[in-house]
């Protein structure tokens, strides 16, 4: 499959598609985990949750340098060509995808503790939510960086702010299920207390999910104002 094939191809996906795709992946999650008696067999790492994740992060990317193909501007030098601009999102979107499969960030928190020699607490237990956080803060300063490109492009804007919502709703239910406080909170009863997380960790990686399908479809969208054009 050629390169401008493909990302027609993605220029062609449907918004609605993309999140029915998302709410079916999800359905089918849920599904083959009450099946299991799991309910979060498949949000674990290597589920297909994780490989839905780094399908839609790669697609995203792949649209990503899809656009910059066709805002290059040879007469420019690199760094002022608005190619630049979608090369580093689309470079950050791999690397996202990355991620997602290699477990980076999760591996990067345990290299931190040992290197450290830090006991696991309350505090230090939810570094890789502040490493997704620190991903997001370098997402939008990449993004204010680059707005004078993006303005061009007036339906992407609200999608990336929705994905970055969703994006901060999905770190806040991680940081909040890292451990076992909000369950005292709640006063969950010992016996119910692993279904209660199991159902938090299914919103978690929702959020997640649909905040990808947001990006996804305002880089869809782009992409198709372009072919449109």
């Amino acid at each position: 499959m050629t390169f401008a094939h493909s990302s027609s191809l993605t220029g062609r996906l449907p918004v609605s598609g993309i999140f029915a795709g998302v709410a079916m992946l999800l359905f089918v999650a849920v599904a083959l985990g009450l099946w299991r008696d799991q309910l979060d067999w498949q949000f674990r790492e290597s589920g297909i949750v994780t490989y839905g994740s780094v399908l839609l992060l790669g697609l995203i990317s792949w649209t990503s340098f899809a656009i910059g193909k066709v805002r290059r501007d040879r007469a420019r030098p690199f760094l002022r060509d608005p190619r630049a601009v979608w090369i580093a999102i689309g470079a950050g979107f791999a690397f996202l995808a990355l991620d997602d499969l290699a477990q980076i960030h999760e591996n990067l928190d345990k290299l931190i503790h040992t290197l450290a020699g830090a006991k696991s607490t309350a505090l230090t237990d939810r570094l890789d939510d502040l490493i997704i956080a620190f991903y997001g803060l370098v997402g939008l300063a990449v993004l204010w960086l680059c707005r004078s490109e993006l303005r061009r492009f007036r339906g992407l804007l609200p999608w990336l702010g929705f994905g970055f919502a969703l994006l901060v709703l999905q770190v806040g239910l991680d940081a909040i299920s890292n451990r076992d406080e909000w369950l005292d909170w709640l006063a969950v009863a010992e016996a119910q207390r692993p279904l209660y997380a199991d159902v938090m960790t299914v919103f978690e990686e929702g959020a997640k999910l649909f905040a990808e399908a947001a990006f996804l479809s305002g880089f869809v969208l782009a992409r198709r104002g372009l072919h449109d054009a």
